[in-house]
């Protein structure tokens, strides 16, 4: 792999963000575009590569934040016998350069003029309620990699669990928070516009693909609307995420329970018995 087949092999990744060697559940191969390589010849070029070319590739994507991961078969469902997964992730460790930019989040989500506070509001809300369809009502945690395939939602449900959470806020009245009030200014089909947006964002960022035909649930079918299953790659993204960037959360809500336990245990009454065994 050569300098410029590099370049284009990048090119590709930073465009799907993976590439399988034999893609699974019918999808077909993507073909090469102008200016751009097939998918056959990225995975060709990175499993060909030697291991200093190897070496190279992943020193230019660490210079970008990112980390170019490999899995076989043997490592989640989906990927076909004999075929292997390349996954670009952003790395933890790694600060990411500023071309990466949050404008495209904020040019889908808009209807009027909201302030990026506003928009980021929504997507924040948007990405919660999506992980509560894809995790919550699953009892299934963000480690759960390999139960991606059984993760889908139709997205009349993801409007209606918006819904929901107006409600829910409106009730609150002035206690509700003041950051999330801006949401119930929505209008008419503002909820059910901007739910589109957000999959369409989730869709182009490789996070989310449509069931195909054949795959459709009797129960899914009822939810109405197109239904979206989560991939590999939004598997692993919200792994990651859930470790890295929401882990002080779980040690803040271990702290709570901690704290809590501490109390009850200062409340408790003293046995008699267990004081003399003291």
């Amino acid at each position: 792999m050569n300098m410029t087949e590099m370049g284009e092999v990048v090119a590709y990744l930073l465009r799907y963000r993976s590439a399988e060697r034999a893609p699974g559940g019918g999808r077909k191969r993507r073909a090469a575009r102008e200016g751009q390589l097939s998918e056959r010849d990225v995975c060709a070029l990175i499993d060909d590569a030697s291991d200093p070319e190897r070496e190279a590739l992943r020193d230019f994507l660490a210079g970008q934040g990112l980390r170019l991961k490999a899995f076989e078969s043997g490592d989640y469902p989906g990927i076909a016998p004999g075929s292997r997964y390349y996954a670009l992730l952003p790395d933890p460790e790694l600060e990411q350069p500023p071309l990466y930019t949050r404008e495209p989040v904020f040019e889908a989500l808009k209807l009027r003029q909201e302030s990026r506070a506003e928009l980021a509001q929504w997507y924040l809300q948007l990405w919660l309620l999506m992980h509560t369809l894809l995790y919550t009502r699953y009892n299934r945690a963000l480690s759960d990699v390999s139960r991606y395939q059984e993760a889908t939602f139709a997205g009349a449900e993801l409007v209606e669990l918006m819904r929901d959470q107006l409600e829910s806020l409106r009730t609150l009245g002035e206690e509700a928070p003041e950051t999330s009030r801006v949401l119930l200014e929505e209008r008419g089909e503002d909820i059910s516009r901007r739910v589109r947006a957000f999959i369409e964002l989730q869709v182009r960022a490789g996070l989310l693909e449509s069931l195909r035909d054949g795959e459709v649930g009797a129960n899914a079918e009822e939810s109405g609307g197109e239904v979206w299953q989560q991939t590999l790659l939004g598997a692993l993204e919200s792994e990651q995420i859930g470790i890295h960037q929401l882990g002080h959360l779980q040690a803040l809500a271990q702290g709570r329970v901690s704290s809590r336990h501490a109390d009850e245990a200062l409340d408790a009454p003293i046995d008699e018995h267990e004081e003399t065994q003291a």
